[in-house]
């Protein structure tokens, strides 16, 4: 008996990350959406206007620098070159 609990309580946290994996994308962009926005106009900005604009493009730059720091992006490939002269 305290196997299967075991095994339900390991299956029930295994499909809760799994969830959380495949949450949906569109929601998640947009509680950054609000999130920025409440952030610019705490700052004092006013919707609307250009530095309104400014705050919230700022905003999304230091999320991409941040994103692209923590998930370094790995290529790897073959050159292929021709040589003339040889």
């Amino acid at each position: 008996m305290e196997s299967r609990r075991a095994l339900r309580i390991g299956f029930l946290a295994c499909f809760t990350l799994l969830a959380a994996a495949c949450a949906d994308p569109a929601a998640e962009k947009a509680r950054l959406d609000a999130v920025d926005n409440q952030n610019c106009i705490d700052l004092g900005f006013k919707p609307g206007t250009e530095p309104y604009g400014n705050c919230r493009l700022k905003l999304k730059e230091i999320r991409a620098k941040n994103e692209s720091s923590q998930s370094p992006n790995l290529n790897f490939g073959v050159g292929v070159g021709v040589v003339h002269g040889l």
